[in-house]
């Protein structure tokens, strides 16, 4: 005899999952999430309701790639707009404020910005420079490495040809800088270069193997030392002498002579001071000064035009991190503590560093503050100690946690982790930081069961954290112009994590957490034409691009009509030209006005609340998982078949409940309504039958225009 059961899901905190499980018997799985979930999203109580709508904020240059939020002073938010051909900064209303133009780069795709109050750094492949603000005034200036002792510069320096020598012609003034192989190039005109650890300053190039250069402070020089013995010494010896801490490399030997160029105390040893190299030692017993030698002690900056500029930057512990040099990929340098321009490396516990670290010389593409700074190669994942200790250059230490790598697209911070695409460009995973006593980094892929939402990602957005939603989302923004959005309740953790789809009429570029919200930039064909627009998700629209609808208004000066050969001079706003000759949805009020035509003018004739939004409509669509089997109390899964349905829906307008081929259209007015109110919002359960298709019965409640759509529960009466 056939029983009946009635099952009833209260929680979709898994999203959309892929349609793999429609034969699957995890029930556990299904129960808690949806078949599909267009423009859908996950709220607090687990439930699932429509996604806002998007205000029109303003139409921006076609190059725009990003929106980035800094904040130079307390309580003070801007926003950065990144183009191609020019810097933007905008306040919360996306009122334009400054323009910086021309710009360093022609290809912003590459930009990455870390602020720092009211210093902003910026960077890419081309350089860096600093935004600077100051009582509301704005510079974009030149990344001008701090000062140090005798006018040289605290900037990092690296030895890129260590089988190259060079040799100086003199110690101080002009002079001429001569390497042993094909190297200098007409770039290294106005950069500075280390012999001995003391910078020059390249004024002219004579020829690959010729510099010209001013000695910016004086240089090392070069002693012929005479040594009781030298057999204890070879040619590349480190030496130091026993009792003035003289310091040197040796470059030649002839006997007892040895050619030393110094690297420290520049008055070389004493008479009858101990030499010592690693060998052994020999007593001095005479010295003289000669002209330079050529040395392999030289090096050239870290960063510069012609050894490249770090493709991504972060802060923590006080230091402005870079990674991801072109030719040294596998460096991690930072500033000091004392100032993030000032980045001279030494041993001092506030110095700077630069260090080569991890497996199999990974390329280290991001680094990101997380509470510890983890930094995410293409080959293997690793942090950074900052969280329980100073971090200091005795203390770094980059210790390797996954092997897995990342892929090119940023990750962000999440709450005790941070989020990633995979090397593999389809996968999202996650760093966090886990355990109860002895807490530790682990990672895992969070996209598995909704892997058919992630699209060859092109950016991820982060929590927007001064957000005063319940609700936290972070998006995937995909190659085809759809996003993944990407909930979580309370703590974020793989087991709560729920993944539901995205769309607009248009493509989604990229999303930002600025503002206490999210904005994305959009590209929309309007009237025949491509539009990049900048939107603001906001709970009070129902539509996308949306913007109040304005009636032509005639300008007045003391009260009378400004005419122009009899004619009142009318203005219309801004936003709403942008949808001249278009076509729109007007809702406002509860009011749904339906499709209208804007003129040419930017007007939309006929009569609307004072409140009505003129926008782009969208659909939201819940497709349920059907009732194929149930978990018998009697132990054992059995065949079932959903012959009758509910949904339970809060505060929700017009929807239709589509159960196979049938649709049926519920909401909107009800018996003893006031038919010149427009039909309210329900909180009502609605009840189907469900007939024609008994294999994977559908089941789908679609929001078809503006309107709020909340779904509490869904229920399914089974035969079994």
């Amino acid at each position: 005899m056939a029983r009946k059961r009635t099952i009833t899901q209260r929680s979709f905190i898994y999203g959309e999952i892929r349609e793999d499980f429609l034969e699957a018997d995890d029930l556990e799985l299904r129960g808690a999430s949806v078949r599909g979930g267009l423009n859908c999203r996950i709220t607090a109580a687990r439930t699932l309701e429509a996604r806002p709508g998007f205000a029109l904020m303003r139409q921006m240059d076609s190059t725009t790639r990003d929106v980035i939020e800094i904040q130079p002073e307390t309580g003070l938010l801007y926003g950065i707009v990144i183009t191609d051909t020019a810097l933007q900064i905008i306040d919360s209303t996306a009122r334009l404020v400054k323009t910086i133009s021309p710009v360093p780069w022609v290809d912003a795709s590459t930009v990455w910005v870390e602020p720092f109050r009211e210093r902003t750094v910026i960077g890419g492949i081309w350089g860096m420079r600093i935004l600077n603000y100051l009582d509301g005034a704005w510079s974009l200036d030149d990344f001008q490495w701090a000062g140090a002792a005798g006018n040289e510069l605290a900037q990092a320096y690296w030895s890129f040809r260590g089988d190259v020598q060079i040799t100086p012609s003199a110690l101080t003034g002009s002079i001429t800088i001569t390497a042993t192989q094909a190297l200098w190039t007409p770039a290294y005109v106005g950069q500075r270069i280390r012999y001995g650890f003391r910078e020059i300053l390249i004024t002219g190039y004579s020829s690959p193997t010729v510099l010209t250069g001013s000695v910016v402070s004086s240089l090392p020089p070069s002693f012929r030392i005479t040594v009781t013995s030298g057999s204890s010494f070879r040619i590349g010896d480190a030496v130091t002498a026993a009792d003035t801490d003289f310091q040197g490399v040796v470059l030649g030997i002839s006997g007892n002579i040895i050619n030393v160029a110094t690297t420290s105390f520049f008055d070389g040893p004493d008479i009858n001071e101990v030499l010592t190299g690693p060998s052994g030692g020999s007593k001095v017993t005479a010295k003289v000064q000669i002209a330079p030698l050529a040395s392999p002690v030289w090096d050239e900056p870290l960063f510069s035009d012609v050894r490249g500029w770090p493709r991504a930057g972060a802060s923590a512990g006080s230091r402005l991190f870079l990674v991801d040099h072109p030719l040294v990929p596998d460096i991690v340098c930072c500033s000091s503590v004392r100032d993030i321009t000032d980045f001279t490396i030494g041993a001092a516990d506030d110095d700077g560093i630069a260090r080569r670290c991890g497996d199999n010389s990974p390329r280290f593409m991001h680094a990101i503050n997380a509470g510890d700074l983890l930094l995410l190669a293409d080959k293997g994942l690793y942090y950074v100690s900052v969280r329980d200790a100073v971090l200091t250059p005795s203390s770094f230490n980059a210790v390797q946690f996954d092997k897995r790598g990342s892929s090119a697209v940023r990750p962000v911070a999440v709450q005790d982790g941070v989020v990633f695409v995979e090397a593999s460009g389809q996968e999202i995973a996650a760093a966090l930081l886990q355990g109860n006593i002895y807490l530790k980094w682990s990672v895992k892929t969070i996209s598995t069961n909704h892997s058919h939402l992630i699209k060859s990602p092109t950016k991820l957005c982060g929590v927007s954290i001064f957000s005063a939603s319940p609700e936290k989302y972070l998006f995937v923004v995909n190659g085809d112009g759809t996003l993944a959005a990407l909930s979580w309740v309370d703590t974020f953790n793989v087991e709560s994590v729920g993944f539901l789809p995205w769309a607009t009429a248009g493509a989604f570029k990229s999303m930002s957490p600025i503002f206490g919200g999210y904005w994305a930039l959009v590209d929309r064909l309007i009237s025949g034409a491509t539009k990049r627009l900048l939107e603001r998700m906001d709970e009070a629209y129902l539509v996308d691009a949306g913007t109040p609808v304005l009636a032509e208004q005639v300008l007045t000066v003391n009260g009378a009509n400004l005419t122009v050969n009899g004619a009142n001079l009318t203005v219309v706003a801004s936003a709403q030209t942008i949808f001249a000759n278009a076509t729109v949805r007007v809702y406002g009020g509860g009011w749904d006005y339906g499709d209208k035509s804007v003129g040419s003018d930017g007007i939309i004739p006929g009569e609307f609340v004072e409140e009505a939004i003129a926008g782009l409509n969208f659909e939201a669509r819940a497709l349920m998982w059907p009732q194929e089997v149930i978990q018998s109390e009697r132990g054992g899964i059995y065949p079932a078949r959903t012959i009758q349905g509910s949904v339970s829906v809060l505060q929700t307008g017009r929807m239709h409940i589509r159960c196979n081929a049938n649709t049926r259209k519920v909401g909107g007015y009800s018996f003893g309504d006031d038919l010149t109110a427009p039909p309210p919002d329900k909180t009502q359960k609605y009840r189907f039958p469900v007939m024609g298709m008994r294999d994977h019965p559908e089941i789908e409640i679609i929001k078809p225009g503006p309107g709020r759509m909340a779904i509490l529960a869904v229920t399914h009466e089974v035969t079994y």
